[in-house]
């Protein structure tokens, strides 16, 4: 019975906590990795059990040993990584699938793995710029909730025993003091049932679409989401092209790394219009929601055959455009939500104060 509750426990332990997929910062340094050592000469299987025996990552090391096994079984390293459950997102398993059909594995893996690194510090760049700001909100909500709920409450006997005429600004306090007191809870349940109610109709591709255009098409941040989605396709295809993927090999690789379906649906029309025949300028331009800037970039790249250079500036550019704007935003946010909170809880104390002064005045000594 102990030995097998010690195996039960051992499961238990064994089992992984978290997302089943494996960190980006972890699956970059793997691919920078497994570029060197098969660049260096070293046979697949072989760097796939190097990289292994460093035991860089537990969910790591477990895939690799998966994929190993299913390459001595007869499997590509395609299908052996489209086996991983999850493990991988669908532009790596992409890349992978390309490298190994055109033969330059190597390669295609080092740059997806400095795009990653790229992608992953501008992630941390932008955390770190909000950080302090969204804090800042967060504090200030639960301020004001707080008072609402716990203070304020406590001078309504008071006011209401004087029998004064209470200022406008104390009345609009009370009464949403009294709001939240009382229809806290519903508005609490009917906030979780919009959230439960648009994560059951997200399971239809139809209303997706709908709500994902909204998304993108939403006057609020839609500068960042454009620049976003354009340093992303401008940087796939500059490492897509230096690999010599099929153009619509290329563009169905740069689809699936995007989850909004209403951008899918823009690289569709894409798609399309190259299978027709058209250049790719002219299937971007078709699409109808890239800015000027890309499409004369790609424009240039094809008139001049230096594609890869145009990509590579183009996503260069866009990088650093969209991390300035961010940082700007975020150094004009953090002064004006002080303000907005001072200006918030200044409201309040006076809301309270004035008709305390007003009681105690009227008090007969």
């Amino acid at each position: 019975m102990k030995s097998l509750n010690k195996v039960r426990i051992g499961k238990v332990l064994y089992q992984e906590i978290g997302p089943k997929r494996i960190d980006q910062r972890i699956v970059s340094l793997f691919l920078k990795q497994l570029s060197l050592l098969l660049g260096s000469g070293i046979s697949l299987d072989d760097s796939l059990r190097v990289i292994r025996n460093q035991n860089l990552d537990k969910k790591l090391s477990k895939t690799l040993s998966q994929i190993i096994e299913d390459l001595d079984q007869g499997l590509s390293l395609s299908d052996a990584f489209d086996k991983t459950d999850k493990r991988f997102d669908n532009i790596t398993l992409a890349f992978i699938k390309s490298g190994d059909k055109s033969g330059k594995l190597a390669e295609i893996l080092e740059d997806l793995s400095l795009h990653m690194t790229e992608d992953y510090e501008k992630r941390s760049q932008i955390k770190e710029a909000f950080i302090y700001p969204v804090i800042l909100l967060f504090v200030t909500i639960l301020v004001v909730i707080g008072m609402m709920i716990f203070v304020l409450p406590t001078f309504v006997s008071v006011f209401d025993q004087s029998g004064q005429i209470l200022p406008l600004s104390t009345r609009i306090l009370i009464g949403l003091s009294n709001f939240i007191v009382t229809k806290g809870i519903f508005i609490l349940l009917g906030l979780v049932i919009i959230f439960i109610a648009i994560s059951i109709l997200k399971k239809s591709y139809d209303f997706r679409l709908k709500f994902d255009e909204f998304l993108f098409k939403n006057p609020l941040f839609r500068d960042f989401r454009h620049l976003n989605m354009e340093y992303q396709i401008a940087s796939l295809l500059n490492i897509l092209k230096k690999g010599d993927i099929d153009l619509i090999e290329t563009m169905d690789i740069i689809k699936n790394a995007f989850k909004n379906e209403y951008i899918r649906l823009k690289i569709d029309v894409i798609i399309n219009n190259l299978v027709i025949g058209k250049s790719l300028s002219q299937a971007f331009e078709q699409a109808g929601i890239f800015s000027h800037l890309l499409l004369s970039m790609i424009k240039v790249g094809e008139d001049t055959g230096a594609m890869i250079s145009s990509m590579e500036k183009t996503s260069s550019y866009l990088s650093n455009e969209y991390l300035y704007r961010i940082k700007k935003i975020s150094k004009m946010a953090e002064p004006l939500l002080i303000i907005i909170m001072a200006l918030i809880v200044g409201f309040v104390v006076f809301s309270v104060a004035i008709p305390m002064f007003d009681t105690v005045n009227n008090i007969d000594f």
